[in-house]
Order: structure tokens, then C-alpha cells, then sequence
């Protein structure tokens, strides 16, 4: 049986149209090492994403965007509550009492933008996006700023200090990575 033209041309076009297809996604793993390749922190960065089993289903930048930005969200909120029992807490002064109610109200502020950033995110307004995540450093930062210059001579919690740095981090990884997106 003799092939016609049109035949051989039709195979050739199926033989050649994968090649053309966009290539698949790389597999979560790649995908999380090759973004945070290009953070400030990278062992930071693949730690913390997969600490996020989502993580794991990431097809792409943005979405591990978004998972940056929950991780940084849950973080806020945990540490809110940690310096709402600090407060409940302290036998200090009454001066650490309300630095710590004021760093409760900070981290409520901190989560806040950080869901703003999210929203940003999902309408990909990366500007507003990282806009809302430097608030939200801004207001992490603020806590300690507040317990040293009302607690003069006191020592700032370690454990909180720890939390605070961690939230930082968490939001620098969340702006290296919304930056990779426009």
C-alpha cells in the first residue's frame, strides 16, 4: 500500500507537535529548589516551603507564592497568641504587660497585611503585593522597638525574639519570590 503525501506530511506534523507543546512543569521539587535558588536565603526558603505539604502540588512560582504568604500568615498568628500569654503573663511591670498587648495588636497588623499581600497576589499585583509584605515586616519589627524603649534594661524575650526573626525571614522569602514573578 502506497502512503500519499498528505499522510506522510500528517505523521511528520504528529512526530513534531511535542516538540512545539510548552514543556511539562518541573516536578514540586525542582520547582521549590529552582525558585528559592533565586532568594537571600536559599536554604531558608526550601525549608520553610517544605515545611507546607501544598507545597508538594505546586505547579509554579505563584503558587509557591502563595504558600510563602500562608506560611508567613500562620506565623503572624502564632505569634500574636505567643505575646497575648506573654502579657496575660508577665510579673515584670505593667510597662511589659502593654508591650506585649502592643506586639499582640503588631502581629494581628502583620497577619492582616500579609492577607492583603495574598489578595494582591491572586489579582497579580506583585507591587502591592511586596507593598503589603514590607508593612507587615514593619510591624513585626515594631514589637521589639516598643518592649526596649518601655522596659529600659530589660531583656527582650528570647523566645519572642526568635519569632520575630523568623516572621522576617518568612516574608523576605515571600518578597524573593513574588519578585521572581514580574
Amino acid at each position: 500500500m502506497a502512503s500519499s503525501p498528505s499522510s506522510f506530511f500528517f505523521f511528520f506534523l504528529l512526530l513534531l507537535t511535542p516538540s512545539l507543546a510548552s514543556p511539562p512543569p518541573p516536578p514540586s521539587s525542582t520547582l521549590i529548589q529552582t525558585t528559592c535558588s533565586l532568594t537571600s536565603n536559599y536554604d531558608f526558603c526550601v525549608a520553610a516551603l517544605r515545611s507546607d505539604p501544598r507545597s508538594l502540588r505546586a505547579k509554579d512560582v505563584k503558587s509557591l507564592s502563595a504558600i510563602a504568604l500562608r506560611i508567613a500568615v500562620a506565623k503572624a498568628k502564632t505569634t500574636a497568641a505567643y505575646a497575648a500569654s506573654l502579657a496575660k503573663n508577665a510579673t515584670e511591670a505593667a510597662a511589659s504587660r502593654s508591650a506585649f498587648g502592643t506586639c499582640v495588636e503588631k502581629y494581628k497588623n502583620a497577619g492582616e497585611a500579609l492577607r492583603w499581600a495574598l489578595g494582591s497576589l491572586a489579582q497579580e499585583n506583585y507591587d502591592y503585593a511586596c507593598v503589603h509584605i514590607g508593612a507587615a515586616q514593619e510591624y513585626a519589627s515594631t514589637c521589639g522597638r516598643l518592649f526596649f524603649r518601655r522596659n529600659p534594661g530589660m531583656a527582650f524575650p528570647a523566645a519572642m525574639a526568635k519569632r520575630e526573626d523568623e516572621l522576617q525571614r518568612l516574608c523576605g522569602t515571600a518578597f524573593d519570590i513574588i519578585s521572581q514573578l514580574g
